[in-house]
Protein backbone atom coordinates (compact mmCIF):
# COMPACT_ATOMS: atom_id res chain seq x y z
CA UNK A 1 0.00 0.00 0.00
CA UNK A 2 2.26 1.99 0.59
CA UNK A 3 4.59 1.86 -2.47
CA UNK A 4 1.34 2.22 -4.44
CA UNK A 5 0.91 5.36 -2.78
CA UNK A 6 4.53 7.05 -4.02
CA UNK A 7 5.80 6.60 -0.70
CA UNK A 8 9.78 6.11 -0.62
CA UNK A 9 10.36 1.84 0.39
CA UNK A 10 14.02 2.03 -0.14
CA UNK A 11 16.68 4.07 1.61
CA UNK A 12 17.57 7.51 0.38
CA UNK A 13 20.22 7.42 -1.74
CA UNK A 14 23.13 9.29 -1.65
CA UNK A 15 22.69 12.99 -1.96
CA UNK A 16 19.17 12.43 0.27
CA UNK A 17 18.67 12.53 3.54
CA UNK A 18 15.15 11.49 5.15
CA UNK A 19 12.73 14.50 5.91
CA UNK A 20 13.36 15.43 9.49
CA UNK A 21 9.60 16.70 9.64
CA UNK A 22 8.36 13.51 7.57
CA UNK A 23 10.31 10.65 7.50
CA UNK A 24 8.97 9.14 5.00
CA UNK A 25 10.08 11.16 2.74
CA UNK A 26 13.51 12.68 1.51
CA UNK A 27 15.07 15.68 1.46
CA UNK A 28 18.37 17.30 -0.36
CA UNK A 29 21.55 16.50 1.68
CA UNK A 30 23.74 19.55 0.46
CA UNK A 31 26.75 18.71 1.01
CA UNK A 32 26.61 15.51 -1.21
CA UNK A 33 24.07 16.68 -3.70
CA UNK A 34 27.14 19.05 -4.53
CA UNK A 35 29.48 16.02 -5.21
CA UNK A 36 26.24 14.33 -7.69
CA UNK A 37 26.07 17.36 -9.28
CA UNK A 38 29.90 17.47 -9.94
CA UNK A 39 29.62 14.31 -10.93
CA UNK A 40 26.71 14.54 -13.59
CA UNK A 41 28.65 17.63 -14.96
CA UNK A 42 31.70 15.62 -15.48
CA UNK A 43 29.99 13.33 -17.40
CA UNK A 44 28.64 15.07 -19.66
CA UNK A 45 31.98 17.24 -20.11
CA UNK A 46 33.22 13.33 -21.78
CA UNK A 47 34.49 12.72 -18.48
CA UNK A 48 34.82 8.49 -17.98
CA UNK A 49 34.34 6.90 -14.36
CA UNK A 50 37.53 6.47 -13.63
CA UNK A 51 38.73 9.67 -14.21
CA UNK A 52 35.50 10.79 -11.78
CA UNK A 53 36.70 8.92 -9.59
CA UNK A 54 40.28 9.64 -9.35
CA UNK A 55 39.07 13.33 -9.50
CA UNK A 56 37.02 13.19 -6.42
CA UNK A 57 39.63 11.43 -4.58
CA UNK A 58 42.38 13.49 -5.54
CA UNK A 59 40.26 16.90 -4.16
CA UNK A 60 39.78 14.62 -1.10
CA UNK A 61 36.03 14.06 -1.13
CA UNK A 62 35.38 10.60 1.02
CA UNK A 63 32.68 8.29 -1.17
CA UNK A 64 29.31 7.63 0.05
CA UNK A 65 29.87 5.21 2.79
CA UNK A 66 32.42 6.84 4.43
CA UNK A 67 30.48 9.88 4.30
CA UNK A 68 27.41 8.31 6.05
CA UNK A 69 29.41 6.95 8.46
CA UNK A 70 30.73 10.55 9.46
CA UNK A 71 27.00 11.79 9.15
CA UNK A 72 26.09 8.52 12.03
CA UNK A 73 23.94 7.05 9.23
CA UNK A 74 23.46 3.36 9.59
CA UNK A 75 23.15 1.57 6.24
CA UNK A 76 22.75 -2.00 5.63
CA UNK A 77 24.37 -4.10 2.93
CA UNK A 78 28.41 -4.53 2.39
CA UNK A 79 30.50 -2.38 3.86
CA UNK A 80 33.14 -0.88 1.64
CA UNK A 81 36.60 -1.75 2.07
CA UNK A 82 38.35 1.01 0.03
CA UNK A 83 39.97 4.27 1.80
CA UNK A 84 37.89 7.13 2.48
CA UNK A 85 38.76 9.20 -0.82
CA UNK A 86 39.06 5.99 -2.76
CA UNK A 87 35.92 5.86 -4.87
CA UNK A 88 34.67 2.73 -6.94
CA UNK A 89 33.70 2.60 -10.57
CA UNK A 90 30.36 0.99 -9.36
CA UNK A 91 29.31 3.74 -7.21
CA UNK A 92 30.04 6.44 -9.87
CA UNK A 93 27.57 4.35 -12.59
CA UNK A 94 24.97 4.17 -10.23
CA UNK A 95 24.97 7.49 -9.58
CA UNK A 96 24.92 8.45 -13.08
CA UNK A 97 21.91 6.12 -13.34
CA UNK A 98 19.62 6.80 -10.56
CA UNK A 99 16.11 8.60 -11.58
CA UNK A 100 15.59 9.46 -7.35
CA UNK A 101 17.63 12.53 -8.31
CA UNK A 102 15.26 14.09 -11.06
CA UNK A 103 12.70 14.01 -7.99
CA UNK A 104 11.02 10.59 -8.70
CA UNK A 105 10.48 7.63 -6.52
CA UNK A 106 10.19 4.46 -7.98
CA UNK A 107 9.48 1.75 -6.15
CA UNK A 108 8.83 -2.52 -6.80
CA UNK A 109 12.71 -2.52 -8.10
CA UNK A 110 13.13 -5.97 -7.29
CA UNK A 111 11.08 -8.53 -5.48
CA UNK A 112 11.96 -12.02 -3.82
CA UNK A 113 9.68 -15.13 -4.13
CA UNK A 114 9.44 -16.12 -0.77
CA UNK A 115 9.32 -14.76 2.91
CA UNK A 116 11.94 -17.79 3.37
CA UNK A 117 14.11 -16.47 0.78
CA UNK A 118 16.59 -13.89 1.11
CA UNK A 119 17.56 -13.24 -2.69
CA UNK A 120 16.27 -10.13 -4.23
CA UNK A 121 15.03 -10.43 -7.85
CA UNK A 122 15.28 -7.63 -10.29
CA UNK A 123 12.12 -6.43 -11.46
CA UNK A 124 10.95 -5.66 -14.96
CA UNK A 125 10.95 -1.64 -15.11
CA UNK A 126 7.14 -2.15 -16.89
CA UNK A 127 6.11 -3.90 -13.40
CA UNK A 128 7.80 -1.09 -11.18
CA UNK A 129 5.71 1.95 -9.71
CA UNK A 130 7.34 5.28 -10.90
CA UNK A 131 5.96 8.39 -9.20
CA UNK A 132 7.29 11.62 -10.56
CA UNK A 133 8.16 15.03 -8.80
CA UNK A 134 7.58 13.34 -5.42
CA UNK A 135 11.03 15.88 -3.76
CA UNK A 136 12.97 18.27 -4.72
CA UNK A 137 15.09 17.29 -7.92
CA UNK A 138 19.37 17.18 -7.29
CA UNK A 139 19.36 17.21 -11.35
CA UNK A 140 17.30 18.30 -14.13
CA UNK A 141 15.32 15.71 -15.98
CA UNK A 142 17.15 16.87 -19.38
CA UNK A 143 20.53 17.11 -17.96
CA UNK A 144 19.51 13.17 -16.48
CA UNK A 145 18.12 12.33 -19.77
CA UNK A 146 21.56 12.96 -21.73
CA UNK A 147 23.51 11.45 -19.46
CA UNK A 148 21.72 8.47 -19.32
CA UNK A 149 22.07 8.76 -23.49
CA UNK A 150 25.86 9.13 -23.39
CA UNK A 151 26.27 5.97 -20.67
CA UNK A 152 24.52 4.16 -23.88
CA UNK A 153 26.86 4.68 -26.12
CA UNK A 154 28.91 1.88 -27.90
CA UNK A 155 32.68 2.35 -26.55
CA UNK A 156 34.97 3.02 -29.27
CA UNK A 157 38.44 2.13 -29.62
CA UNK A 158 40.83 5.06 -29.19
CA UNK A 159 42.79 5.64 -32.37
CA UNK A 160 46.09 4.32 -32.13
CA UNK A 161 48.05 7.13 -32.85
CA UNK A 162 45.60 10.31 -31.26
CA UNK A 163 44.76 8.30 -28.52
CA UNK A 164 41.89 10.43 -28.27
CA UNK A 165 38.72 10.28 -29.65
CA UNK A 166 36.22 13.05 -31.81
CA UNK A 167 33.18 14.58 -29.69
CA UNK A 168 31.69 14.17 -32.92
CA UNK A 169 32.05 10.40 -32.59
CA UNK A 170 28.80 8.56 -32.73
CA UNK A 171 26.78 11.31 -34.23
CA UNK A 172 27.67 11.94 -37.65
CA UNK A 173 25.14 9.97 -40.13
CA UNK A 174 25.26 9.22 -43.86
CA UNK A 175 21.67 10.71 -45.35
CA UNK A 176 22.43 7.96 -48.36
CA UNK A 177 22.64 4.37 -46.73
CA UNK A 178 21.71 5.65 -43.00
CA UNK A 179 24.95 4.31 -41.47
CA UNK A 180 27.50 5.97 -39.19
CA UNK A 181 30.87 8.05 -40.03
CA UNK A 182 34.26 6.58 -38.42
CA UNK A 183 36.91 8.75 -37.09
CA UNK A 184 40.29 8.19 -38.96
CA UNK A 185 43.55 10.09 -39.42
CA UNK A 186 45.51 10.49 -42.33
CA UNK A 187 48.62 7.79 -42.38
CA UNK A 188 50.66 10.08 -44.15
CA UNK A 189 50.07 13.10 -41.63
CA UNK A 190 48.47 12.17 -38.61
CA UNK A 191 47.08 16.01 -37.86
CA UNK A 192 44.63 15.45 -40.46
CA UNK A 193 41.54 13.87 -39.28
CA UNK A 194 38.28 13.04 -40.93
CA UNK A 195 35.16 11.07 -40.84
CA UNK A 196 33.92 8.68 -43.67
CA UNK A 197 30.93 6.71 -44.21
CA UNK A 198 31.24 3.02 -42.25
CA UNK A 199 29.61 1.21 -45.32
CA UNK A 200 32.19 2.27 -48.16
CA UNK A 201 35.07 1.78 -46.21
CA UNK A 202 33.63 -2.02 -44.91
CA UNK A 203 34.33 -3.52 -48.38
CA UNK A 204 30.95 -4.33 -48.93
CA UNK A 205 30.36 -0.65 -50.61
CA UNK A 206 26.92 -0.82 -49.30
CA UNK A 207 27.58 3.20 -49.83
CA UNK A 208 28.12 4.85 -53.00
CA UNK A 209 30.29 7.34 -51.70
CA UNK A 210 32.64 8.24 -49.11
CA UNK A 211 31.09 11.36 -47.31
CA UNK A 212 34.79 12.40 -46.35
CA UNK A 213 34.74 15.01 -44.24
CA UNK A 214 37.87 16.89 -42.25
CA UNK A 215 37.37 17.31 -38.73
CA UNK A 216 38.59 20.48 -38.53
CA UNK A 217 36.38 21.76 -41.61
CA UNK A 218 33.34 19.95 -39.42
CA UNK A 219 34.29 21.70 -36.30
CA UNK A 220 33.92 25.59 -38.25
CA UNK A 221 31.03 24.44 -39.47
CA UNK A 222 29.32 23.39 -36.06
CA UNK A 223 30.95 26.61 -34.42
CA UNK A 224 29.47 28.86 -37.10
CA UNK A 225 25.39 27.44 -36.91
CA UNK A 226 25.81 26.93 -33.12
CA UNK A 227 26.93 30.90 -32.67
CA UNK A 228 24.04 31.64 -35.29
CA UNK A 229 21.32 29.72 -33.04
CA UNK A 230 22.64 31.65 -30.07
CA UNK A 231 22.53 34.87 -31.69
CA UNK A 232 18.62 34.20 -32.98
CA UNK A 233 17.97 32.88 -28.97
CA UNK A 234 19.50 36.34 -28.03
CA UNK A 235 18.51 39.05 -29.87
CA UNK A 236 14.78 37.32 -31.23
CA UNK A 237 14.00 35.52 -28.40
CA UNK A 238 10.20 35.66 -29.25
CA UNK A 239 10.29 34.35 -32.45
CA UNK A 240 12.60 31.85 -31.34
CA UNK A 241 10.37 30.30 -28.83
CA UNK A 242 7.41 30.31 -30.73
CA UNK A 243 9.33 28.28 -33.65
CA UNK A 244 10.95 26.43 -31.07
CA UNK A 245 7.94 25.04 -29.18
CA UNK A 246 6.16 24.13 -32.75
CA UNK A 247 9.16 22.10 -33.54
CA UNK A 248 9.70 20.49 -30.52
CA UNK A 249 6.04 18.99 -30.17
CA UNK A 250 6.10 18.29 -33.81
CA UNK A 251 9.39 16.06 -33.45
CA UNK A 252 8.18 14.16 -30.29
CA UNK A 253 4.59 13.70 -31.64
CA UNK A 254 6.53 12.25 -34.81
CA UNK A 255 8.54 10.01 -32.39
CA UNK A 256 5.38 8.95 -30.87
CA UNK A 257 3.90 8.12 -33.89
CA UNK A 258 6.93 5.92 -35.92
CA UNK A 259 7.02 4.11 -31.91
CA UNK A 260 3.59 3.51 -32.27
CA UNK A 261 4.07 2.52 -35.60
CA UNK A 262 6.42 -0.22 -34.76
CA UNK A 263 4.88 -1.50 -31.78
CA UNK A 264 1.49 -2.53 -33.74
CA UNK A 265 3.66 -3.75 -36.62
CA UNK A 266 4.95 -6.38 -33.94
CA UNK A 267 1.87 -6.73 -32.28
CA UNK A 268 0.74 -7.82 -35.76
CA UNK A 269 3.67 -10.57 -36.12
CA UNK A 270 2.94 -11.79 -32.63
CA UNK A 271 -0.15 -13.13 -33.10
CA UNK A 272 0.59 -14.22 -36.74
CA UNK A 273 3.28 -16.01 -34.98
CA UNK A 274 0.60 -17.56 -32.42
CA UNK A 275 -1.66 -18.90 -35.79
CA UNK A 276 1.53 -20.60 -37.06
CA UNK A 277 2.59 -22.41 -34.19
CA UNK A 278 -1.15 -23.41 -33.99
CA UNK A 279 -1.28 -24.86 -37.25
CA UNK A 280 2.26 -26.43 -36.91
CA UNK A 281 1.28 -28.14 -33.95
CA UNK A 282 -1.75 -29.70 -35.59
CA UNK A 283 -0.12 -30.40 -38.80
CA UNK A 284 1.78 -32.40 -36.36
CA UNK A 285 -0.91 -34.34 -34.44
CA UNK A 286 -2.37 -35.19 -37.93
CA UNK A 287 0.78 -36.56 -39.14
CA UNK A 288 1.59 -33.86 -41.75
CA UNK A 289 4.94 -32.88 -40.32
CA UNK A 290 6.90 -35.26 -38.43
CA UNK A 291 8.65 -34.57 -34.60
CA UNK A 292 12.10 -33.68 -35.83
CA UNK A 293 10.85 -30.89 -38.25
CA UNK A 294 8.22 -29.92 -35.78
CA UNK A 295 10.99 -29.24 -33.19
CA UNK A 296 13.07 -27.39 -35.56
CA UNK A 297 10.38 -25.20 -36.73
CA UNK A 298 8.99 -24.44 -33.35
CA UNK A 299 11.69 -23.52 -32.08
CA UNK A 300 12.92 -20.98 -34.61
CA UNK A 301 9.24 -19.56 -33.91
CA UNK A 302 9.79 -19.74 -30.00
CA UNK A 303 13.12 -17.40 -31.02
CA UNK A 304 11.48 -14.65 -32.93
CA UNK A 305 8.26 -14.43 -30.64
CA UNK A 306 11.17 -13.99 -27.85
CA UNK A 307 12.75 -11.36 -29.76
CA UNK A 308 9.72 -9.59 -30.27
CA UNK A 309 8.30 -9.56 -27.17
CA UNK A 310 11.31 -7.97 -25.98
CA UNK A 311 11.23 -5.03 -28.69
CA UNK A 312 7.63 -4.84 -27.06
CA UNK A 313 8.19 -4.15 -23.55
CA UNK A 314 10.84 -1.99 -24.22
CA UNK A 315 8.56 -0.39 -27.18
CA UNK A 316 5.70 0.13 -24.62
CA UNK A 317 7.98 0.97 -21.26
CA UNK A 318 9.78 4.36 -23.92
CA UNK A 319 5.47 5.74 -25.03
CA UNK A 320 4.91 5.52 -21.00
CA UNK A 321 7.72 7.49 -20.39
CA UNK A 322 7.14 9.59 -23.22
CA UNK A 323 3.45 10.51 -21.83
CA UNK A 324 2.77 13.62 -20.78
CA UNK A 325 6.81 15.00 -21.48
CA UNK A 326 7.16 18.13 -22.42
CA UNK A 327 10.37 20.24 -23.55
CA UNK A 328 11.43 23.29 -20.68
CA UNK A 329 11.52 26.21 -23.38
CA UNK A 330 12.96 28.55 -20.69
CA UNK A 331 15.45 25.53 -19.70
CA UNK A 332 16.39 25.00 -23.30
CA UNK A 333 16.69 28.30 -23.94
CA UNK A 334 19.18 29.16 -21.07
CA UNK A 335 21.26 26.25 -22.68
CA UNK A 336 21.40 27.46 -26.20
CA UNK A 337 22.44 31.31 -24.39
CA UNK A 338 25.12 29.63 -23.10
CA UNK A 339 27.08 29.04 -26.01
CA UNK A 340 26.77 32.98 -27.30
CA UNK A 341 30.54 33.60 -29.10
CA UNK A 342 31.60 30.19 -28.00
CA UNK A 343 34.93 29.86 -29.71
CA UNK A 344 35.47 26.11 -28.98
CA UNK A 345 33.81 22.40 -29.60
CA UNK A 346 33.37 20.99 -26.13
CA UNK A 347 31.70 17.24 -25.18
CA UNK A 348 29.15 19.01 -23.25
CA UNK A 349 28.26 21.54 -25.65
CA UNK A 350 27.62 18.87 -28.49
CA UNK A 351 25.70 16.08 -26.11
CA UNK A 352 23.89 19.30 -24.99
CA UNK A 353 22.75 20.43 -28.24
CA UNK A 354 23.17 18.17 -31.10
CA UNK A 355 21.61 14.48 -31.71
CA UNK A 356 23.19 13.89 -34.91
CA UNK A 357 24.39 15.68 -37.74
CA UNK A 358 24.25 14.12 -41.58
CA UNK A 359 26.69 14.53 -43.98
CA UNK A 360 26.56 14.54 -47.86
CA UNK A 361 29.09 13.80 -49.99
CA UNK A 362 30.71 16.88 -51.32
CA UNK A 363 29.84 17.79 -55.03
CA UNK A 364 31.32 20.02 -57.55
CA UNK A 365 29.21 22.39 -59.44
CA UNK A 366 30.01 25.41 -61.62
CA UNK A 367 33.99 24.48 -60.67
CA UNK A 368 33.16 24.69 -57.02
CA UNK A 369 33.56 21.84 -54.45
CA UNK A 370 30.05 22.26 -51.85
CA UNK A 371 29.50 19.31 -49.12
CA UNK A 372 26.04 19.92 -47.80
CA UNK A 373 25.63 19.54 -43.36
CA UNK A 374 22.15 19.50 -41.27
CA UNK A 375 22.88 20.01 -37.91
CA UNK A 376 19.81 17.85 -35.84
CA UNK A 377 19.61 19.65 -32.63
CA UNK A 378 17.81 17.80 -29.61
CA UNK A 379 14.28 18.37 -29.02
CA UNK A 380 13.95 20.48 -32.36
CA UNK A 381 15.64 18.69 -34.78
CA UNK A 382 16.90 20.21 -38.17
CA UNK A 383 16.47 24.03 -37.78
CA UNK A 384 17.38 26.77 -40.54
CA UNK A 385 18.58 29.71 -38.62
CA UNK A 386 16.49 32.74 -40.86
CA UNK A 387 18.84 35.75 -42.10
CA UNK A 388 18.41 38.52 -39.89
CA UNK A 389 20.33 41.49 -38.25
CA UNK A 390 22.98 41.16 -35.74
CA UNK A 391 23.49 37.06 -36.92
CA UNK A 392 27.02 36.28 -37.91
CA UNK A 393 27.00 35.23 -41.69
CA UNK A 394 30.20 33.85 -42.86
CA UNK A 395 31.25 32.08 -45.86
CA UNK A 396 33.58 28.57 -44.61
CA UNK A 397 36.09 27.52 -47.14
CA UNK A 398 38.83 25.22 -46.46
CA UNK A 399 41.72 24.15 -48.64
CA UNK A 400 41.67 20.82 -48.38
CA UNK A 401 44.38 18.00 -50.11
CA UNK A 402 45.64 18.09 -53.45
CA UNK A 403 44.44 21.64 -53.41
CA UNK A 404 40.67 20.99 -53.50
CA UNK A 405 38.95 24.19 -52.00
CA UNK A 406 35.90 22.91 -49.98
CA UNK A 407 33.03 25.25 -49.07
CA UNK A 408 29.80 24.91 -46.29
CA UNK A 409 26.54 24.92 -48.28
CA UNK A 410 23.54 24.23 -45.66
CA UNK A 411 21.25 22.08 -46.86
CA UNK A 412 17.48 23.82 -47.17
CA UNK A 413 15.46 22.07 -44.31
CA UNK A 414 11.32 22.30 -44.38
CA UNK A 415 9.94 24.46 -41.71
Amino acid sequence: MKGNAGIPLSQPPYGYIKNPDDSRFWVIDPEAADVVRRIYDMALEGYGLAEIANALGADGIVNSTYYWRSKGINRSGSKSTLEPTKWGHTTIKKILTLQEYCGDVINFKSYSKSYKIKQRIENPEENRAIFLNVHEPIIDRATWEKVQTMQKGTRRKKPTVTQEPSVFSGRLKCPECGGNLNFHFNQKNHDIKYFSCQNHNSGLRKCSATHYIRLDFLEQVVLYEVNRLAAFANEYEHDFVKTMLGRSAKVAENDRARKQRELNALLTRDKELDMLFERLYEDNVAGKIDDARFARMSKRYEQEQGEISAKIKALRLELKKAEGQQMDMEDYLQMVRRYTHVTKITQRMVSELIDHIDVYHAEKQDGVTNQRIVIHYNCISAFEVPDRKKIPEADIIMETRKGVAVSYAPAEVAV
